[in-house]
């Protein structure tokens, strides 16, 4: 192939190698990579970051340098386009993203796409978790009670013995507050990590679903939604409504994102108070009020009667996720 003409294909190589190193560098810099990729996966961004910008350097290297023949021991399976039109099919399929990467404002998901894969207010799985659980413990009941029956047939019957009545009893020691409610907590048989965290929320005056507790303190307190009813509530997210709503009704919801926003799942509390629809759709709010039980479908449900709506900014980072250290030591 002529060297200018495979000049012109490394130039436009190394100029979209240039563009995609910079776009990734723009989305760490100004920080927000986080609407787009889970912080958990940041490091693979920056180590992409390195490659990208050694193989830029190498591509324009190779500009200059220029090479008697083009290929790569891969006999024709990588050779350049030979008409314009075939470079501008397959430039045009790198460069289209590099500009609307630029050129696009960063927004991030709302009631748009919460309508389109739906809202969750009650997990599925919480629900499987507490039917399995609940099946488990009685069957484990059952079978306590048969052996102990089984056991009192089994052996003689001693008759007790009258105690003396100068014996002096002792009096039974005091559980602490900790104590007594990690008691209460953990006879639910949901595991000592939800038993932790329901200790953790309960203990605060107000409880206060920030991003690090968001997630797994909304499946804590459906687990345990008899005990939090009446607890005083603080939280933040954007206002989500569905059609069927009343005009006192909204959902004060979070994206979840695993790895990226492609997999995201919205969570939230369903908040009433009497001017609810002042509170414009998708517009960031902090919510404070009591929880009040609900019944919905068989199963116990909070919802969040306001006492203060104030309308807040979006967080840098508006996205929550699952943390193993949801509850500190305290």
């Amino acid at each position: 192939m002529d060297q200018n003409k495979l000049k012109r294909h490394h130039v436009m190589r190394s100029l979209i190698l240039a563009g995609i190193t910079a776009l990734l560098a723009y989305l760490i810099m100004s920080e927000t990579l986080s609407h787009y990729l889970a912080p958990r996966l940041h490091m693979f961004s920056y180590v992409t970051l390195v490659i990208l910008a050694l193989l830029t350097i190498v591509s324009i290297r190779q500009i200059f340098v220029g090479s008697s023949v083009y290929d790569c021991d891969c006999e024709e399976q990588h050779k350049v386009p030979r008409t314009s039109v075939g470079s501008l099919l397959v430039y045009g399929l790198f460069v289209l993203p590099i500009v609307m990467g630029f050129v696009m404002p960063d927004k991030i998901l709302g009631s748009d796409v919460a309508e389109k894969r739906g809202i969750t207010l009650l997990s599925n799985d919480v629900r499987k978790l507490a039917d399995v659980t609940a099946n488990a413990n009685a069957s484990a009941t059952e079978n306590v009670k048969q052996t102990a029956e089984v056991k009192e047939d089994a052996e003689p019957k001693v008759e007790s013995q009258p105690e003396a009545t100068n014996q002096v009893a002792t009096p039974p020691v005091q559980a602490t507050n900790d104590e007594q409610l990690r008691q209460r907590f953990s006879n639910g048989g949901f595991g000592d990590f939800y038993a932790d965290i329901a200790v953790f929320l309960h203990k605060q005056p107000v409880i206060e679903l920030n991003d690090k507790v968001f997630l797994d303190g909304l499946t804590t307190m459906e687990l345990y939604a008899k005990e939090f009813a009446g607890k005083e509530l603080e939280t933040m997210g954007f206002v989500y409504r569905q059609p069927d709503f009343t005009k006192q009704q909204f959902v004060v919801a979070r994206f979840s994102v695993t790895c990226c926003t492609a997999d995201s799942s919205v969570y939230g509390v369903l908040v009433e108070k009497e001017d609810a629809n002042k509170w414009a759709k998708d517009s960031w709010v902090k919510v404070r009020g009591k929880l009040e039980l609900r019944q919905v479908d068989g199963y116990d449900m909070l919802v969040l009667k306001a006492s203060q709506v104030e309308a807040v900014s979006a967080p840098k980072d508006p996205y929550v996720y699952y943390s193993f250290e949801a509850a500190p030591d305290s």
